[in-house]
């Protein structure tokens, strides 16, 4: 069993978190209770709830675990309604991703729950620190959906220097046990996973889309790009958004003046892609991770998994590395 701060904090017994992706359409309750049954901490992305969407799936959870879980919220695009909604409800774990995290993390506190902050950037974990904030994710380059510019192993140590006694987790590319084994070498308490969570019975996306990811061969499956946002209209400063490499994005890679004067025909060839299905024109948001997932596994099972390797591998480099101090 792999047991770190993190899980003494949260009172949960893997530091194990999924990611809180987006909203429904990327989380809902079945994903999130299943992590946190098997140890870990769920979390649900309520970026697009409305306060009372937020609040049905916030119960929905307490039906199906009574484990630790958590909220992600998007701080430049708040919905403030949703937020004071699951501030109301006593969530335990607030998360959040962009934007100034002041106001949000002294108002998780005022009602005694824990603050979880993403940086992309040794800045941001230094301001997130000054704020109060309870435990950092160090987000590298490698991870799916909007995403910083530093590498993983570049940021993570340099996170870790900074934080004090906060816990850090790690994202960005990690799938596995191994991956879980690096980011404790560099520092971490633990990871938080999205793409491999995506690849799951229990995740909302379609059964295409989590097959795209298992045929995703190697890590030239995804590209980072400034065209999904340039499509939305809804420019997150300082990110770009991983994703699936397909022919949407090699249409308008380069082309993104041409997109922004397309705007209105390329989302509606988006909008039919969705009602069809066609993964050749769809946002398939992923990870580099995706070319070391290989099939789709139960969340729970994931969990369990991921850390009975690091386990083992931790037992296999006892024996193998020796140290003469």
């Amino acid at each position: 069993m792999i047991h770190t701060n993190v899980c003494n904090e949260l009172k949960i017994d893997h530091p194990i978190f999924q990611a809180g992706m987006s909203g429904p359409w990327f989380t809902n309750a079945e994903l999130v209770a299943a992590v946190s049954n098997a140890g870990g901490l769920g979390i649900l992305g309520c970026l697009g709830h409305s306060p009372e969407s937020a609040i049905a799936e916030i119960r929905k959870i307490r039906k199906l675990t009574n484990r630790p879980f958590g909220v992600n919220f998007v701080l430049h695009r708040r919905n403030d309604e949703a937020f004071a909604a699951a501030l109301a409800e006593r969530v335990p774990v607030f998360s959040f991703f962009r934007g100034d995290p002041a106001e949000s993390v002294k108002r998780a506190h005022e009602v005694g729950a824990k603050t979880i902050h993403q940086v992309t950037t040794v800045d941001e974990a230094r301001y997130a620190c000054e704020v109060g904030v309870d435990i950092l994710i160090a987000q590298g380059r490698e991870a799916g959906g909007h995403m910083g510019p530093v590498p993983l192993f570049s940021l993570l140590p340099e996170v870790v220097a900074v934080s004090g006694t906060r816990p850090v987790l790690a994202a960005g590319s990690i799938v596995d046990g191994r991956g879980l084994v690096a980011a404790l070498c560099l520092g971490a308490d633990g990871v938080l996973m999205g793409t491999r969570f995506l690849a799951t019975p229990e995740a909302p996306v379609s059964a295409n889309y989590k097959q795209a990811i298992v045929a995703a061969s190697d890590h030239n499956a995804t590209i980072a790009s400034e065209v999904f946002d340039v499509l939305w209209d809804d420019p997150w400063p300082g990110v770009q958004v991983r994703a699936l490499q397909n022919n949407f994005v090699k249409r308008w890679l380069g082309n993104e003046e041409q997109l922004k004067m397309q705007r209105r025909e390329a989302t509606a060839r988006m909008q039919h892609a969705e009602q069809v299905d066609n993964l050749e024109e769809l946002g398939l948001l992923a990870g580099m991770g995706a070319a070391r997932i290989y099939d789709l596994k139960p969340a729970g099972q994931i969990v369990s998994e991921v850390v009975t390797e690091a386990a083992r591998i931790m037992q296999t480099l006892a024996t193998r590395v020796v140290s003469d101090g």
